[in-house]
């Protein structure tokens, strides 16, 4: 089932040394769904240069699937949002939540 899968991947990325969902469990925000599949889709976190977490199958969640991962996420981090930043993929969002959080 993808919607634990993705529970797991992000669960496990926030644990990770230089995880991207560390840092994202640390600011207010979540990524909109097509970010968030682009992320999913890569198999690994380019973040973790150590591959401590190691990689996954790569997957992509249907709407559905996104809306149950996201209301788990913001339950566990009620001060988070879903928000795009203004930026138009994955790469540029990660970079923009790391950028204003270190």
């Amino acid at each position: 089932m993808k919607i634990e899968r993705a529970k797991k991947v992000l669960t496990e990325n926030t644990k990770v040394l230089y995880g991207i969902f560390g840092v994202i469990e640390c600011s207010p925000f979540f990524p909109p769904c097509g970010f968030l599949n682009e992320f999913f889709k890569k198999g690994s976190d380019p973040c973790d240069q150590d591959s401590r977490m190691g990689s996954w199958e790569p997957f992509e969640l249907n709407a559905q699937e996104y809306e149950a991962v996201a209301s788990w996420w913001l339950k566990n981090h009620p001060n988070s949002t879903i928000d795009a930043l203004g930026v138009k993929n994955w790469d540029d969002w990660q970079i923009k939540i790391i950028e204003e959080n270190y």
